[in-house]
């Protein structure tokens, strides 16, 4: 019988991937006086192979075909005996090589590399050792554990409501392989219905020549309740030639179920509803409705916080309530009762906030019925639920969403609870916070235009006033006593570090078009798209005034040996300008970039004509010092800082005696020119023009971009012609 050639170009490319070398450390029970032995080994050890996987060994010394086909074999899980190996043929060889750049390596030492298979093909998934070493003597032997790989199958997922409902047919349906398939194979995969015949989505890499993917998928949307089968080519091959494992499974049969029930609110957790928006002049709020109001009626519930305390108090318990899950004991003692059953361990300690409701039992809620379709159902509906001026809690609960999504375990009168918050206002209320002071300025959004009288209130996050006022004609407040950065309220799943701004005032005053209150509010922390680093704006929320120094130098060029003269200044950043700093640092530290050596002295600092303050210090630098960089610095002040100002260099050089000039001769525009006459002067640097020297002038000319630095956004290039 004659052995078929192994698939070499096959695997090595498309399924493992994993050639490579084989480190040192990792090689078990080597003895370095037992040469040879493997230095590296390809695949890595540990790693998972194909059922006719090819080795390459590479040895320390060379070492005969006999030898290896004599010491080296396979051990193969569940199989009681030794599996020899085979060395591969000269043009399996040579493929194999090639792929892991070796060919050249191996022309040159031929019997340190070798190439051999398990001569037996290897049963899937099964745990694998190649082992080389004298059979006689096992404290010698290098052992290379692998894990063959899975059989070729193919899975097929879609999303669900609930673990007993079919797929949602708003979403895809896909079809997984656990090793690559030809994209041209794939594409004949078809999802076969009443009346569809859909192909595949195929990935992006399916235009490429030889291009393979593991999975695809069905585009939704998909017929509601409807039946449908995965048909496959016959004879489903992976990139290997394996034959699918689960063949037998197809066609496949998948059903689609109705649309799932859906209640979504425009903007969670919280939005801002334009008061006027409407033409009626009735705030609405939209929210999404599809399936609620089938079996059981469902019901909307609202409150009204009015104070700031309770509104920043909803709010943050919204946001909290907004994720997942919470604690059982957070939700406990958030809602005052056994918020839900557990139903296995997996809930034990957890509960899902849709299970969740915030407003049972809350005094002043207000709770209608969710409205009921009175025509052919659609798709979804849009419903606008009316509110008034202010912030507002809102939840909607739902049997039928319980029943579809929620687990049937928690009983038939299962509900499910989607909350938001929404702010309904004609007011925009915006913050700018200082280290000295703050502003608020509020405006009307239907008009754009200033609001004069509106009380403002700048809360922390625990709803504490810090300051308060009420804006001027061109509805701005100044605001001082805020701190620069604000106070941290940490806990369950909530993290806020900002202020609450809040403003109100009459509509009579902010748009005449009735005589209710109105009123809004902002966080300080509400800055998305306007951040100032966006607008490279330097920034400092620290409550420490900021000061800024800088040494003058008489020259930042010396010699060893000379004296440097060098003048400090000291500023405070104000609102208003530069100021005085209260304490001035009595140390200048100067420093060699490098060596790091270092001088200090004292810094006297005396007041100017001009109401400021400078020191004046000298330091003479030692005929032995360090040639380099060195560092001035300012030592001590407030809060015992250091103040880096400035830098001067010390190096060997001699002064010029003579400086030279060169300029055009023409004064015109030098524009497209064939010649171009010069003048060059040449001076001694003590005075005086130096005559009878020899000059040479040489040119050089070369493109330049033309752009000027205020100027970034302009092009000063002439027009070009398209170059064909």
């Amino acid at each position: 019988m004659q052995r078929m050639p192994l698939a070499i170009t096959t695997f090595i490319f498309i399924i493992l991937g994993t050639f490579g070398l084989y480190s040192k450390a990792e090689i078990e029970q080597v003895d370095p006086q037992a040469a040879p032995w493997v230095e590296n080994i390809t695949p890595y050890t540990d790693n998972r192979i194909e059922e006719d996987q090819a080795f390459i060994l590479q040895f320390n010394d060379p070492v005969a075909a006999a030898d290896i086909l004599q010491n080296t074999w396979c051990s193969v899980e569940g199989l009681g005996e030794r599996v020899p190996v085979r060395l591969l043929n000269d043009k399996e060889r040579a493929d194999i090589l090639a792929t892991q750049g070796l060919a050249r390596e191996a022309l040159k030492h031929p019997l340190h590399i070798a190439t051999l298979a398990c001569n037996r093909r290897l049963s899937a998934n099964t745990k694998v050792q190649l082992i080389y070493g004298k059979k006689t003597s096992p404290s010698r032997e290098q052992r290379f554990n692998y894990q063959v790989r899975e059989p070729f199958k193919a899975s097929f997922s879609c999303e669900r409501a609930n673990a007993q409902s079919q797929c949602l047919p708003i979403r895809p349906m896909v079809l997984r392989f656990n090793a690559p398939v030809a994209i041209k194979d794939l594409k004949k995969i078809r999802l076969v219905g009443e009346k569809i015949n859909l192909k595949p989505l195929i990935p992006d890499n399916s235009s490429a020549k030889n291009a393979l993917a593991e999975s695809v998928s069905f585009a939704s949307a998909l017929p509601e309740q409807g039946k449908f089968s995965i048909e496959i080519p016959k004879n489903l091959k992976d990139a290997s030639g394996r034959e699918l494992h689960n063949a037998d499974d197809f066609p496949l049969s998948v059903a689609t179920d109705s649309m799932p029930p859906l209640a979504k609110f425009a903007a969670s957790p919280f939005g801002i509803v334009e008061r006027f928006a409407e033409p009626n002049g009735v705030a609405l709020l939209p929210v999404t409705l599809r399936n609620v109001e089938t079996t059981a009626k469902g019901k909307i519930s609202s409150y009204q916080p009015t104070t700031d305390v309770d509104i920043i108090q909803w709010f943050k318990k919204v946001q909290k309530y907004d994720g997942t899950s919470l604690p059982r004991l957070t939700a406990n003692k958030d809602l005052g009762k056994n918020v839900a059953k557990s139903i296995d361990a997996s809930d034990k300690d957890y509960v899902q906030t849709r299970m969740l409701s915030l407003l049972a039992g809350q005094a002043g809620t207000k709770t209608v019925d969710l409205p009921t379709l009175v025509q052919k159902p659609q798709p979804f509906e849009v419903v606008g639920i009316p509110l008034s001026a202010g912030f507002h809690v809102l939840e909607i609960a739902s049997q039928d969403l319980g029943a579809s999504l929620l687990d049937t375990r928690h009983g038939a009168q299962r509900t499910m609870y989607v909350r938001t918050s929404a702010l309904v206002t004609n007011l925009g209320v915006h913050f700018k916070l200082g280290r000295e002071n703050a502003l608020a300025w509020v405006t009307t959004l239907d008009k754009g235009l200033p609001v004069a009288g509106a009380r403002v209130r700048v809360s922390d996050c625990k709803g504490r006033e810090v300051a308060s006022g009420s804006t001027d004609a061109q509805g701005i407040v100044q605001l001082s006593g805020i701190p620069p950065e604000p106070p941290s309220c940490i806990g369950d799943n909530v993290y806020i570090n900002a202020y609450f701004v809040s403003a109100r005032t009459k509509p009579s005053i902010s748009s005449g078009k009735d005589s209710l209150e109105d009123m809004a509010f902002t966080w300080s922390d509400w800055n998305r798209g306007i951040e100032p680093w966006r607008f490279n704006l330097p920034t400092n929320r620290s409550a420490q005034v900021e000061e800024v120094a800088h040494t003058i130098f008489d020259r930042t060029l010396l010699r060893a040996g000379e004296t440097v003269s060098m003048k400090h200044v000291l500023r405070t950043l104000t609102g208003k300008g530069f100021g005085l700093s209260p304490q001035h640092p009595g140390s200048l530290s100067i420093t060699h970039v490098g060596s790091g050596q270092n001088y200090t002295q004292t810094v006297n600092w005396r007041k100017t004509a001009t109401g400021g303050m400078s020191a004046e210090s000298s330091f003479n630098i030692p005929p032995a010092a360090k040639l380099g960089l060195y560092q001035v610095e300012l030592l001590g002040g407030a809060n015992d800082r250091r103040y880096s100002t400035g830098e001067f260099r010390v190096e060997e050089f001699r002064l010029p005696i003579l400086e030279g000039r060169i300029a055009p001769a023409l004064k015109q525009t030098l524009v497209n020119v064939a010649k171009l006459p010069l003048q060059v002067q040449v001076n001694y640097v003590s005075g005086g023009g130096a005559s009878q020297l020899p000059v040479q002038v040489s040119a050089l000319v070369r493109s330049k971009y033309l752009g000027f630095e205020a100027y970034n956004d302009f092009q000063f290039s002439p027009p070009r012609a398209d170059l064909e």
